[in-house]
């Protein structure tokens, strides 16, 4: 069974609310444990702590409200920590899964961040994108935890591809260098 961490990140106002979710699920055949993490409402979180998560986390939801621009602003720092290059010693094999989503589209009618934006940040930062209402749009929202989950599941299966292959790549590299042993005269 894999297990599959997500954290939900976004600013206050987004329609998010501090929880843990936890549900065991099949997708594509496959047992899956699933975590969500959503650390919204806890204020010193909204100041880029974000060192626990950008460790935890498989993969990101970040939320904004199109309404207003400020989570917006908000949203794109999210975006840029979690995709800055890693600074310590432990990289990342591959890059976390990262899903923006616009949230509250019933509230068109004022509008302070168009479509276009949304899409051009994920697109400049490489991840998925997509518009919903949260509140009225339940299939939606389970279409979008599908969406980041098969992400997260597709870097499983790159992580092991790399792992496999960059072993063998050094056992040659090794072979290369010194050579097979040779017998003493």
């Amino acid at each position: 069974m894999n297990d599959v961490k997500l954290a939900v990140l976004g600013g206050e106002g987004t329609g998010k609310s501090e929880s843990i979710y936890n549900k065991h699920l099949c997708l594509e055949g496959k047992q899956l444990n699933l975590e969500i993490y959503d650390p919204c409402s806890q204020p010193q979180k909204a100041k880029f702590s974000l060192t626990s998560e950008l460790h935890w986390a498989d993969g990101f939801v970040i939320v904004y409200d199109i309404s207003d621009r400020s989570s917006f602003a908000f949203a794109k720092a999210l975006i840029y920590r979690i995709r800055e290059p890693q600074t310590s010693h432990c990289k990342r094999v591959v890059e976390s899964a990262v899903l923006l989503v616009g949230n509250k589209q019933d509230l068109c009618h004022v509008r302070e961040v168009g479509w276009k934006e949304g899409q051009k940040l994920a697109l400049d930062n490489r991840c998925q994108f997509c518009e919903l209402s949260a509140a009225e749009q339940s299939l939606e929202v389970e279409m979008m935890f599908i969406r980041i989950i098969k992400d997260v599941l597709t870097n499983f299966k790159l992580k092991e591809k790399r792992r496999s292959s960059g072993s063998r790549s050094m056992a040659k590299l090794i072979n290369n260098v010194f050579g097979k042993r040779r017998k003493s005269v």
